[in-house]
């Protein structure tokens, strides 16, 4: 007879880490090959993180609590890339290419912004060029960025000179387009979290809505890794895998403080990175390791 496919392990995350942690904060791993800790907090100087991006041992955030763009390791600590008095307002997701450049969106300001490889912030496409409240952001298989704005419904095309056009019209009928990644097929997902969908647009430019679960589904942030689509969900403090061809895999529920699940990214070796809004107007935030047990 086979085991029960579900284990549960409750980890409390007390204060040891964070002051204003309570008891009532926990992770419930319902994979039982991974394991919670909590390596960073607003104690570590960051305030509340929203989108995060893992690259050569370091974590980049996009800092929508201190309106900041940061980038964290646990040998180096913090360092601060750019604020707001360079114009953005509230860091929202962000993404790197090959050469160290960091694009990111701002759902308050609006426009792309960029932070180049030199660390020299600028505004690469604003308001004026019709991006009011960007969210989500990816790298294009061309160079591209695309990104999706809250209140035109759209997914827009920046080329790396600020030109911006069209990409997913509102006739596409996506709310939302809260997060955005490309699998390693050139297929682009987009997490809509006000109609609690997850779509593929394929190679031919079909939209499919391939998760609709609005009772226990609402995509926050999403991150494609090694075959696998990572999903946070912060309505409902959960944290999702899924590979196409599979149920929805979930791989653990966040409660209390822990329940605001926000960006996501992964490292070399499989371990997840999690950033939580423990208290947006207070600023507080944690950063949560979920790793792979070694066999």
């Amino acid at each position: 007879m086979k085991r029960a496919a579900l284990t549960i392990i409750a980890i409390t995350l007390f204060a040891q880490l964070s002051c204003h942690m309570q008891k009532h904060s926990l992770v419930l791993m319902t994979d039982d090959s991974y394991r919670p800790r909590i390596i960073a907090t607003s104690k570590t100087g960051f305030g509340s993180p929203d989108g995060l991006l893992w690259r050569n041992g370091s974590i980049y955030i996009a800092d929508e609590g201190s309106d900041v763009m940061e980038c964290w390791s646990p040998t180096s600590g913090l360092k601060e890339l750019a604020d707001s008095h360079f114009g953005f307002l509230s860091p929202e997701d962000l993404v790197m290419d090959a050469d160290g450049n960091i694009f990111f969106t701002d759902d308050d300001a609006g426009g792309v912004w960029t932070i180049d490889s030199r660390g020299s912030p600028r505004l690469l496409a604003g308001k004026e060029k019709g991006l009011i409240s960007t969210e989500g952001i990816a790298l294009a298989p061309d160079g591209s960025i695309l990104v999706g704005d809250g209140e035109q419904h759209e997914v827009f095309r920046v080329t790396r000179d600020g030109a911006v056009s069209e990409y997913l019209g509102k006739q596409y009928g996506i709310t939302k387009p809260e997060s955005m990644v490309f699998d390693d097929r050139g297929n682009l997902y987009i997490a809509d979290n006000a109609d609690d969908v997850l779509y593929l647009l394929d190679g031919k430019h079909e939209l499919h809505r391939i998760i609709e679960r609005r009772d226990s589904f609402s995509p926050e942030t999403i991150f494609f890794s090694k075959g696998a689509l990572y999903i946070t969900d912060s309505h409902h403090g959960k944290l999702f895998m899924y590979r196409p061809n599979e149920e929805l895999k979930t791989i653990a529920a966040f409660a209390g403080e822990l329940k605001n699940v926000q960006g996501i990214t992964t490292d070399d070796a499989g371990n997840i990175y999690v950033g939580v809004q423990t208290d947006l107007k207070r600023r507080l935030g944690d950063i949560i390791e979920i790793s792979k047990e070694r066999g």
